[in-house]
């Protein structure tokens, strides 16, 4: 599974377009009055304008090379502060074989730098920049009818990362390890990793492998779409 584009919604368009595109250096691919691409390594994300009466808050983790953790962390720290957890700025996932660490945009949504020990390519610098991001590693789809989704998810072969039970009261991570892509099933109310924010049920619009789209609705339901 590869997460190949994403559509976001945020409130304040011009506010984000400016961290993404000239704070962090993403390459702006398409800035219009209603929403603006980015380039996302290999993926792309659409941030798209939406009234102030929808809700919502996401959580994304973009793949870098693994061998330019510590790198990235110091990239990340010269332009945002690091969110912290028990006095640590990072965190190893034993399971994914990965070192994280977070940070905030502008609407509180949660930005994840990943690196995928396992999985992800090394690149030959000795630095890292914007550039060397990967792909979208990570999504959350938040919703309150958490078996439901998992059942659609499941005949697009989108299943349990270890093959594990869906748990309507939990984080689930969905997707194949060796693929080093996940989508995020959890409930609404939960708390996110490094943050005191809780998950909010929120529309977005994801791509799988160029070949379907998963829309979910300001309601938590979940419709797919074969491009």
């Amino acid at each position: 599974m590869r997460i190949t584009k994403a559509k976001l919604f945020v409130h304040d368009l011009q506010k984000m377009e400016q961290f993404y595109s000239e704070l962090l250096g993403f390459v702006l691919l398409v800035s219009t009055e209603d929403y603006f691409t980015i380039a996302v390594g290999d993926s792309r994300m659409t941030f798209e304008k939406a009234p102030l009466s929808i809700k919502k808050q996401y959580h994304f983790a973009l793949n870098i090379p693994s061998n330019l953790f510590q790198q990235a962390k110091n990239w990340v720290k010269e332009r945002v502060a690091l969110l912290h957890s028990e006095g640590q700025d990072e965190i190893y996932f034993e399971f994914l074989k990965a070192y994280s660490c977070y940070f905030y945009d502008p609407e509180g949504n949660i930005i994840e730098f990943i690196s995928r020990q396992e999985v992800n390519q090394k690149h030959s610098s000795s630095s890292f920049s914007v550039e060397h991001v990967l792909n979208i590693g990570e999504i959350n789809l938040t919703t309150d009818d958490i078996l439901t989704v998992a059942r659609k998810l499941k005949k697009l072969d989108i299943k349990s990362i270890e093959n594990k039970d869906i748990q309507p009261d939990v984080l689930n991570f969905l997707g194949n390890y060796e693929d080093g892509a996940n989508i995020l099933l959890g409930p609404s109310e939960r708390l996110w990793y490094f943050s005191s924010k809780k998950a909010i049920v929120s529309p977005i619009c994801i791509e799988i492998n160029e070949a379907v789209q998963l829309n979910m609705d300001e309601k938590g339901q979940l419709t797919i779409k074969p491009l």
